[in-house]
C-alpha cells in the first residue's frame, strides 16, 4: 500500500452569526500535540491539522477524529463553531492574516484579494518516491479532477447568502494564478523549469505558492491533490483520501488520452457550479457526459487499487451515500432551508 497524509483546514466562527473569529492562535496553544501536527494557517480564524504519513484509512480516521473532537470542544468553550467547510457562511470584517514573514509576503502579493480570501481546503499527499513516476501520476489525475470536485463540493455559502455554487471555494481560488488544472508536463525537468520561471517572473512569490488543484509537493515526495473543499465529517474526508490515493496509485496502468487543459478547466467550473448535476468531459472519449457517469467511470478505473488497499467497500458505501443524500454543499443547503442559522450551526457542529 501507498502511504498518504491528509491536511485539513478549519475555520472558527462566532456561533450566532457564523462569522469568522480570530481564535486560531488560541486554538493551537490549547489543542493537544499528540499524533499529527496542529499548524498555523493563512488567516487568524483558521487552524490546520496534518496527519502523520499513514498506510490505512483506519489510522487516518483515528487521528482526524481525535483532532476534530478536541477542536470542537475548544470552540464550544469559546462561543464558536469549528467548521469543516470550504467557505464560512458569513465573512464580516476584512480577513486578518496570521503573522509570519511568508504570510506577509503572500498577502502583499495578493493585494485586495486577501480581504475575501476565506477558503478552507483538504489537501491529500500521496507518496510517489520516483521523480518521473510522480510527474506521470500528476499528468494522469488531471482529467479526473472534475469528477473528484463534483463529489467533494462543500462551500455553498458566502457573505451570508447562497452563492448558487456547490464549491464557492473553487470560484474564489480562480482569482489566483496557477489554479485549477495544471499543464501536462513532459518530465520532472519540465515541471521544475516551469515553476522556477513563474517565480522568476513574479507570477508567484515562491514555490510553495503553486496553487494548481494538483501539484508536486515541494516538501515531500508526494503528489498533492488540492481539489477538495474542507469536508463536513471525518468520513467525508476519508472518502476523498480513498478516492485520491487510489487514483494516484492507478496512474501507472492508466491509458487516458492527454486532455486539453481548457477542457478540464471548463469541467472544473461546471463541477464547482453544479456538482453532481454538472456535465463534464469524459476523460477517455472527450465527449460530454453527466457528472454521475464520470464518477462511475472513475470508480471503474480505481477499483483494482481500492481492492488492493482494502478500501473498496468503504469507498463504494460512502460514495453511494453522497450520491443519494447529497454532497456536503447540499447537506448545508438542506440544513439552512429547514432551520436557518441554528440548523446550519447544528450540522457544522455535528
Amino acid at each position: 500500500m501507498t502511504r498518504f497524509g491528509i491536511e485539513e483546514e478549519f475555520q472558527l466562527l462566532e456561533e450566532n452569526t457564523l462569522v469568522p473569529l480570530p481564535l486560531g492562535s488560541a486554538a493551537r496553544r490549547a489543542l493537544p500535540s499528540g499524533v499529527g501536527t496542529v499548524g498555523k494557517e493563512f488567516l487568524t480564524s483558521q487552524v490546520e491539522f496534518s496527519t502523520t504519513p499513514v498506510l490505512t484509512l483506519s489510522a487516518a480516521r483515528e487521528q482526524l477524529r481525535a483532532f476534530r473532537l478536541a477542536l470542537a470542544s475548544f470552540a464550544r468553550d469559546h462561543g464558536a463553531v469549528a467548521i469543516g467547510s470550504g467557505t464560512p457562511f458569513g465573512i464580516g470584517p476584512e480577513a486578518s492574516v496570521s503573522t509570519s514573514e511568508r504570510y506577509g509576503t503572500v498577502a502583499r502579493w495578493l493585494g485586495h484579494i486577501v480581504d475575501e480570501h476565506h477558503v478552507n481546503g483538504l489537501h491529500l499527499h500521496v507518496e510517489v518516491l520516483d521523480d518521473e513516476a510522480r510527474v506521470r501520476a500528476l499528468n494522469a489525475v488531471r482529467p479526473w479532477m472534475p469528477a473528484l470536485l463534483a463529489v467533494a463540493g462543500n462551500s455553498p455559502f458566502a457573505d451570508g447568502r447562497d452563492t448558487g455554487h456547490q464549491s464557492w471555494r473553487t470560484v474564489i481560488m480562480r482569482r489566483l494564478p496557477l489554479t485549477g488544472c495544471p499543464p501536462h508536463f513532459r518530465d520532472m525537468g519540465h515541471y521544475r523549469a516551469t515553476v522556477d520561471r513563474l517565480v522568476t517572473q513574479h507570477v508567484i512569490p515562491d514555490l510553495a505558492s503553486v496553487c494548481w488543484a494538483a501539484r508536486l509537493s515541494e516538501t515531500y515526495p508526494t503528489v498533492e491533490l488540492r481539489i477538495f473543499d474542507a469536508q463536513l465529517t471525518t468520513e467525508d474526508a476519508l472518502l476523498c483520501a480513498a478516492l485520491g490515493r487510489a487514483l494516484v496509485e492507478s496512474a501507472a496502468d492508466m491509458d487516458v488520452p492527454m486532455r486539453d487543459g481548457d477542457a478540464v478547466q471548463a469541467s472544473l467550473w461546471a463541477a464547482a457550479r453544479e456538482g453532481l448535476d454538472a456535465t463534464l468531459v469524459d476523460p477517455f472519449s472527450g465527449d460530454l457526459i453527466p457528472a454521475r457517469q464520470a464518477v462511475s467511470l472513475l470508480m471503474q478505473v480505481i477499483t483494482p487499487a481500492l481492492t488492493a488497499s482494502g478500501d473498496l467497500a468503504f469507498a463504494a458505501a460512502h460514495l453511494d451515500r453522497i450520491l443519494e443524500a447529497g454532497t456536503g454543499a447540499q447537506r448545508q443547503r438542506d440544513a439552512y432551508a429547514e432551520a436557518g442559522i441554528p440548523g446550519l450551526r447544528a450540522l457544522l457542529r455535528g
